[in-house]
């Protein structure tokens, strides 16, 4: 699984850095709207293998594998297993008053990618399947 975890984080990088993200999004899901807080006990494996895979995968890039890049090879391997997932983007003001944006995944009550984003960001926007 890290190994599929480091090629999405690849294509997710590519895919940010070459593609407006309004072609992006229609790929991540239904937008704004949440998925369920529940999850089978095998939805939960799933959930906690993708996040340990994305998490290792992350810190061994050539590239900068940051928190939109994570939070789309997240959902996206998320999909490929049918679990269901959220992606949340949040923006916030950073100590010199310039925005900053930030990119999270909640699966079920799991927090799989970014932490708790939603602790410091406010949610503009977010992408789950129906």
């Amino acid at each position: 699984m890290w190994l599929e975890a480091w090629l999405w984080l690849g294509l997710a990088r590519s895919l940010i850095l070459t593609v407006p993200f309004k072609h992006i999004a229609p790929h991540l899901g239904t937008h704004r709207a949440e998925s369920s807080l529940s999850l089978s006990p095998e939805e939960a494996i799933v959930a906690r293998e993708v996040s340990q895979a994305i998490w290792r995968a992350a810190r061994n890039t050539p590239w900068k594998s940051n928190c939109l890049a994570q939070a789309i090879a997240a959902k996206r391997m998320l999909q490929r297993r049918g679990v269901s997932s959220t992606l949340y983007l949040g923006v916030n003001k950073d100590a010199a008053g310039e925005l900053a944006a930030h990119a999270w995944v909640r699966c079920g009550e799991f927090w799989l990618t970014g932490g708790r984003g939603e602790l410091h960001y406010t949610v503009v926007s977010t992408f789950t399947e129906e």
